[in-house]
């Protein structure tokens, strides 16, 4: 009830024919991304399986297409498919909107939430589609702790991104004419957002605006794989931590200011040390996790100043590897014809003290030394992290 598209009374289906000679258009161009604007792109099964067969079938392994669905909705058919297809070639935006029943019901929406978790899990297994799943604040019936178990019901299906939104009061919309029964005032320009309602307070939205903000730095920007859970599991539920974090953010007045990659790291050790009361051993573990982050995403030459756990390997070690490597290449590919020297400059070899891929495998803490290589030049599509070796 809160969209325009809810106005039109029927869908209407382009010429699957038209499409494909659309679709070629833009493979044949090799644009980067396309993005289809259906609101529930699978809602005709056998339109939406038509594109996507086309789409696997003439892949030109550069463009990526972005579909809108609704995940409850999908078949195993579906499903199957999507199983097949290259890392990065589709991306699906789900909006789940609310968990909570009422607020589905007063804004129209019908949902298996079962049904959704079980396809979004599905499609998570395949390990080769992004998938935003979206929350709107300031619904109908949505206070402030229903949001907060919505937050955590999304967060727990693991999306590759988590978007939070903001309820917009768009004029002809069913919501726009429900305002006064619902107490929604909102701005009276654009984008009309919501500023409070019946249910949630100003103060509330504020709060959540800070959420919002954190969980982009912190979950969305796909830098903290190995970090975040550790710093999630110091709280009760994923919601406290990052609306803890903000809360940080706002008393040291770095809300509203632009922070480099690096800078989140520091504060989210800072945060961890001042406010969760980290120290000795877990500081320690913390700090090996924030490496592995950093790393992961870029070759730094100098280690973070603010990071005091050291492991360093023999300079003799790490020649003697990278001499067998540009022999053999037994690990990076894609590098024929460079010297160890020239190898060394372009990876990373890193040592820890604990086994950081078990920890992000199955949350367990093993003090076992570990050993990886981060390869920044065969990086994976989906999240553009490096390529990362057990040596």
């Amino acid at each position: 009830s809160y969209c325009l598209s809810s106005i039109d009374k029927k869908l209407r289906f382009r010429d699957l024919e038209l499409v494909k000679k659309e679709l070629q258009f833009f493979l044949d161009h090799r644009v980067s991304q396309v993005k289809f604007v259906d609101r529930t792109f699978n809602c005709k099964h056998e339109h939406a399986m038509t594109i996507w067969k086309y789409i696997l079938e003439h892949d030109n392994g550069v463009t990526n297409f972005h579909f809108e669905i609704s995940a409850d909705l999908l078949r195993e058919e579906e499903m199957e498919l999507m199983s097949q297809m290259r890392p990065g070639l589709i991306q699906l935006e789900i909006g789940v909107q609310s968990t909570n029943p009422e607020t589905i019901r007063a804004i129209h929406r019908h949902m298996d939430l079962k049904k959704l978790e079980h396809c979004v899990n599905r499609v998570h297994s395949f390990r080769n589609i992004h998938q935003h799943l979206d929350l709107i604040a300031g619904l109908p019936y949505e206070d402030y702790d229903t949001f907060h178990q919505s937050f955590n019901d999304v967060y727990q299906m693991k999306p590759d991104q988590l978007q939070l939104g903001f309820l917009k009061v768009l004029k002809g919309s069913p919501i726009y004419y429900d305002r006064e029964e619902f107490g929604i005032v909102y701005q009276d320009r654009a984008p009309y957002e919501v500023l409070f309602t019946k249910w949630i307070s100003y103060d509330d939205v504020l709060r959540l605006k800070r959420v919002e903000d954190m969980t982009e730095r912190y979950y969305n920007s796909l830098q903290f794989e190995a970090s975040l859970p550790f710093m999630v599991s110091l709280f009760e539920t994923p919601f406290d931590f990052f609306m803890n974090l903000g809360n940080y953010y706002h008393e040291m007045g770095y809300e509203g200011i632009h922070q480099s990659r690096l800078q989140n790291y520091e504060i989210l050790l800072e945060f961890a040390v001042r406010r969760c009361g980290i120290g000795g051993e877990d500081r320690n573990v913390l700090e090996q996790l924030i490496i592995y982050d950093i790393y992961a995403r870029e070759n730094l030459k100098n280690r973070p100043k603010f990071i005091n756990w050291q492991c360093e390997i023999q300079k003799d070690e790490i020649r003697e590897f990278y001499q067998n490597e540009e022999k053999c290449h037994k690990y990076l590919s894609g590098y024929e014809g460079n010297d160890w020297k020239q190898l060394h400059r372009m990876t990373h070899l890193q040592q820890f003290d604990i086994d950081v891929l078990k920890y992000i495998e199955e949350g367990i803490i093993e003090n076992k030394e570990s050993r990886f290589l981060f390869d920044y030049k065969n990086r994976n599509p989906l999240d553009y992290q490096a390529g990362i070796y057990v040596v």
